[in-house]
């Protein structure tokens, strides 16, 4: 193994059981903000949503995760790491130390026209976050709805998860059309961090002929990083935790450590 790619992988690892082994972000830095997105689904884009939020607040980082998903998939998620004790942040659930979860308002709600989305309310929100956040985290539907819109005007950058299977590259032409459409109608919105391969199975020939063509395609536009399939993180979303807590050494959790460190190093 690389010696780069070991010492991510030891050092993360370490830090999913204690925090002051990861890298600690600068004391003053703007705001950064990055929705998940695509209008397929099942490609894990929730899985890598609250990785991420969980990830980045690990090292240091103030963090907010946005559920923007009617179905509320990443609330369910982050269950077991809600603290009753620990006071939120205006509508802000606690999710541990400079954590925290806007939760999905739920698919009954909006079917029945309780909630509609507010996009003015929402940036408002983020607006009065700004000083007490590093960073914004925001998981949509998998699908160009209001939510989906809302959180592409919301956040600065995209990464677009990608399930390495036969129908990657059609469903991802179809999102990265309206990502083009987002940035033509929301001025610094919407620009692609980049495309992350998803449950990746590096024994199955499909997948590997799934990356060849993205990197072939797509170029630096895809995200170094990959993540590997596992059946681990399903099971700790079962327990409403993420991998960095239920399987921290799992391939899954290191796979996603990878990325968080991608991410920061830029």
């Amino acid at each position: 193994m690389h010696a780069s790619r070991m010492l991510t992988r030891c050092s993360v690892s370490t830090a999913a059981t204690s925090h002051a082994s990861w890298t600690q972000v600068p004391e003053t830095v703007p705001l950064e903000s990055l929705v998940l997105a695509n209008q397929k689904g099942g490609v894990g884009k929730t899985t890598t949503a609250i990785h991420l939020a969980h990830g980045l607040a690990l090292t240091g980082a103030r963090v907010a995760l946005f559920d923007l998903d009617p179905q509320g998939n990443a609330t369910v998620a982050m269950q077991g790491m809600i603290q009753d004790d620990v006071e939120g942040q205006e509508i802000l659930v606690s999710l541990g130390k400079d954590f925290w979860l806007l939760p999905s308002p739920g698919a009954r709600a909006v079917l029945e026209h309780k909630v509609t989305v507010d996009v003015n309310k929402l940036q408002g929100l983020v607006d009065s976050l700004k000083d007490s956040l590093d960073w914004l985290v925001v998981d949509c539907p998998p699908r160009m709805d209001e939510w989906g819109w809302a959180g592409l005007q919301l956040c600065d950058q995209v990464i677009v998860p990608v399930q390495a299977e036969f129908f990657a590259m059609h469903g991802l032409s179809q999102m990265l059309a309206s990502l083009d459409l987002a940035r033509s109608q929301f001025a610094g919105k919407a620009k692609l961090r980049g495309v992350l391969p998803t449950m990746v199975d590096l024994t199955e020939p499909v997948s590997i002929e799934v990356l060849e063509d993205l990197r072939r395609n797509l170029g630096d536009q895809v995200l170094n990083s990959m993540i590997l399939r596992d059946s681990h993180l399903v099971e700790a979303a079962s327990h409403g935790k993420t991998g960095f807590q239920h399987c921290p050494w799992s391939e899954g959790a290191l796979c996603y450590a990878e990325l968080i460190k991608e991410i920061i190093d830029g």
